[in-house]
């Protein structure tokens, strides 16, 4: 007797083993998705195993059939699904939900199949229900269809209605049957003709006669393009003498780019004949590329994907932001064509499927995106590249909580391939690995251009305020973006928030307007004429009074790039000025139109982290960070080296074709993060910080794990978490903080509590969550827990 094992595609931290099935006559394999049985109805579930001969033979039920042709992943997808798991402390399923591209998948849907006569009347069901099912619906229909009928609910709401569907089947008036449905986006298919046997008359139709067989395959839709009417094209079908095919169409072509690439510098030189020696070595290995920014690093992701294609391999190169893509598949298009493909959450489900169809039937060989492209189902892949590899985005926040970089690493060490971290500001672990010795280093320490780092002005605000400017730009900065108006060059003003300010503040009695679900005060965003809350997306209008004292003497705290952006229309009304952050990005192809769109005729892009790395324009002259104490002061042990980073980042994107001028507002001007930004000394830095996080054993010198207890009853989840932690305390394996409220302590509506684990030895840390924690907290039906492994 066989078996298979299957895995319901159920995404619950509650549910995770697969279950074993008699797969009957169907010849199935790792990643097929299938109809299953589950309890009293029908599921999705992905196959997770090869059939296999049971030790002893047991009844199983049966795999009910294969649901479409595409499979879910591959045995890659699985195992790198099986890492996270196990690293992240996550379900499998949950896992897969990173690497299954879920609008491709089927689902299972129910229809109703009814008697050729209603029932009998009944208490139980409304007549006026009965008399609509049998008078307005076919013999077989979905439910969901019944569900949304207005007149169905008039008649009840959906619960009611289903509790009516129940009882119809009790007394076996209807039939529901569990039936796959395509996923949400299908394979592309496009209508094609062929020559048919038929012989036909007329001018028009022996034409098109002639046409169909000189091109052979010819779409529908090209065939009325070169002439031939629909009319003609439909009675040549009738009569047999054309056919019409329906098939698998190609995905789009990208446009193509310039192919022309500059000569290597030296150091570049240098730093390829390393990597081309340990790709010619073969064998898993990581590599970090620190090289300044402007220093050329993707001319050397091109040049060492280019000798891995010539070796037979595939490539995969990671961005940290969106809006960086259009900029990197404009690149790696022009060295490779067509065979790239670009993945990222920001395209439409369609370019999506197609990018990711592509990857499966080994059509590109070169796949440029963000997080999630980690997992893309390409074959033979010898070299990832995760550029801006310090960068926050790289974690995903929500679960599965993988990092795309330990992932990238596993799937090199799986295809025994090389992994390269390219970034101007490393993460402090991939630094401190690379000092010990652990992965080899390779530096960039000029510009390509030979363009010096653009000159850093750091302006103490403090001595603004005290000369009475209240202003949100210091005068050395107007006069900056007055001098690049002049001279037809372009600036980037970088904002580390969204929105007109960061509150609204009464200058009367000091209360600020806070969310009614979350701890947190609201944002101001002017041109909507609303507060908003960024954690619930609770709003309301902007009032005119204080709601605490009544009076009207509301102010502005803080500052946002809505604001920035209106004070620059206001300080230069004829500035061409262009905004990007999340409130700007809403829809598919955003990102792309407004770096366009700057590129060709702005004159000053305002914007959040999206503006802040990656971007290449030659005219930028001026780059500034207009607040940088935002992101200085907030509860995370990486704030000063993310605002390091940040800081260093958007510098560089000053002068990168022509000398170029940086600007950073700061009332912390003596800060180690602003002061060796502003002398471009990440060396410098990274020892200072590495020292102070040895001191208070924090990564990289300990590795750290925050459990989450989140629920709705304060007192219950403020106990609850100080058990979990009397428990990880009493086992002795790493030393155990709190616990302690977030730093915002509710959203929501939820009460959310953090323990802090710091260890020497992760695996025996995560291995007893999962044994002892874990089967708690999914006992536990009022709260729950969110871990974070390696935050």
């Amino acid at each position: 007797m066989r078996g298979v094992d299957v895995l319901p595609a159920i995404r619950s931290s509650r549910y995770d083993l697969p279950l074993t099935y008699d797969p009957g006559d169907l010849d199935l394999s790792v990643g097929d998705v299938v109809r299953v049985p589950l309890g009293n109805r029908d599921t999705i579930g992905f196959v997770v195993s090869s059939p296999y001969d049971l030790k002893e033979p047991r009844e199983l039920r049966r795999v009910r059939e294969r649901a479409g042709d595409a499979k879910a992943f591959d045995e890659t997808g699985l195992r790198l699904a099986e890492f996270v798991a196990e690293r992240y402390l996550c379900t499998l399923g949950e896992a897969l939900g990173a690497v299954v591209l879920g609008s491709a998948v089927p689902r299972v849907a129910d229809v109703l199949q009814r008697a050729p006569d209603p029932p009998t009347a009944s208490r139980s069901v409304p007549a006026a229900l009965v008399a609509l099912i049998w008078e307005e619906f076919e013999e077989s229909f979905p439910l969901e269809r019944l569900l949304r009928h207005p007149e169905a609910r008039r008649i009840a709401d959906r619960r009611t209605l289903l509790a009516h569907v129940r009882t119809l089947v009790r007394q076996n008036a209807l039939h529901r049957v569990a039936r796959v449905a395509e996923g949400r986006v299908r394979e592309r298919r496009v209508r094609v003709l062929e020559p048919g046997d038929a012989p036909i008359r007329g001018r028009k139709a022996e034409a098109l006669i002639a046409f169909v067989r000189a091109n052979p395959g010819i779409g529908r839709a090209d065939a009325i393009l070169a002439g031939f009417s629909n009319a003609v094209i439909t009675r040549a079908l009738r009569g047999g003498a054309v056919r019409e095919l329906l098939v698998r169409g190609e995905r789009s072509p990208l446009p193509p780019g310039s192919a022309q690439r500059p000569a290597p510098t030296p150091e570049q030189r240098e730093v390829l004949a390393r990597i081309a020696e340990v790709l010619e070595r073969g064998g898993a290995e990581t590599m970090l590329l620190y090289g300044v920014t402007g220093s050329g690093k993707t001319f050397v992701y091109i040049e060492s994907i280019q000798r891995v294609l010539g070796m037979g391999g595939r490539a995969i190169v990671l961005v940290p932001e969106i809006s960086l893509t259009p900029q990197a598949a404009a690149r790696f298009r022009a060295a490779f064509g067509s065979r790239v493909a670009v993945i990222h959450s920001a395209l439409s489900e369609r370019a999506r499927f197609d990018a990711w169809d592509a990857c499966a039937r080994g059509e590109v060989d070169v796949v440029v995106g963000a997080r999630s492209a980690v997992f893309a189902p390409l074959r033979d892949v010898r070299m990832i590249v995760v550029d801006e590899s310090h960068d926050p985005s790289y974690k995903q926040d929500n679960v599965p909580r993988y990092h795309a970089v330990a992932v990238a690493r596993e799937r090199m060490r799986l295809a025994g391939g090389l992994l390269v971290l390219g970034s101007a500001t490393p993460s402090l672990e991939s630094y401190a690995a690379a000092r010990a010795g652990q992965i080899p280093l390779l530096t960039l320490r000029h510009r390509a251009t030979a363009q010096p780092l653009p000159e850093v002005r750091v302006v103490d605000l403090r001595e603004e305020f005290q000369a009475g400017n209240r202003a949100i730009f210091s005068s050395a900065l107007v006069q900056a973006l007055g001098e690049r108006m002049e001279r037809g060059e372009k600036s980037i003003l970088f904002v580390n928030r969204r929105g007109s300010a960061g509150s609204l503040l009464c200058r009367t009695c000091g209360a600020a307007i806070h969310c009614p679900r979350c701890s947190v005060a609201l944002s101001v965003h002017r041109s909507e004429r609303l507060l908003r809350c960024h954690y619930c997306d609770f709003q309301m209008p902007i009032p005119e009074r204080c709601p605490a004292c009544g009076e009207p003497s509301l102010a502005d705290l803080g500052v946002g790039t809505e604001r920035v952006d209106r004070e620059v229309r206001r300080l230069f009304p004829e500035a061409r000025v262009l905004r990007m952050d999340s409130d700007t990005t809403t829809r598919i192809g955003d990102h792309a139109r407004i770096l366009a769109a700057f590129e060709a005729q702005g004159d000053v892009l305002v914007g959040t982290q999206m503006v802040a790395k990656g971007l290449d324009f030659p005219t930028v002259t001026l780059a500034a960070v207009v607040a940088a104490d935002l992101g200085l002061n907030i509860a995370d042990f990486r704030a000063a080296e993310r605002s390091f980073a940040l800081i260093a980042q958007v510098c560089g994107r000053s002068g990168r074709a022509r000398r170029g001028e940086a600007i950073v507002q700061t009332y912390a001007p003596e800060h180690p993060a602003i002061r060796f930004a502003a002398a471009h000394d990440y060396e410098g830095y990274a020892s200072a910080e590495l020292a102070e996080r040895a001191e208070v054993a924090f990564p990289p010198a300990r590795r750290l794990v925050y459990l989450g207890v989140i629920g709705r009853d304060r007192a219950r989840t403020a106990h609850t978490a100080e058990r979990y932690a009397r428990i990880l305390r009493d086992a002795e394996l790493a030393e155990v903080l709190g616990p302690a409220p977030y730093p915002i302590a509710r959203v929501n509506e939820e009460w959310r509590y953090r323990i802090a684990v710091k260890a020497r030895r992760l695996k025996a840390v995560t291995e007893f969550v999962r044994a002892e924690i874990l089967p708690l907290a999914r006992a536990d039906g009022k709260t729950r827990l969110a871990i974070n492994v390696d935050p």
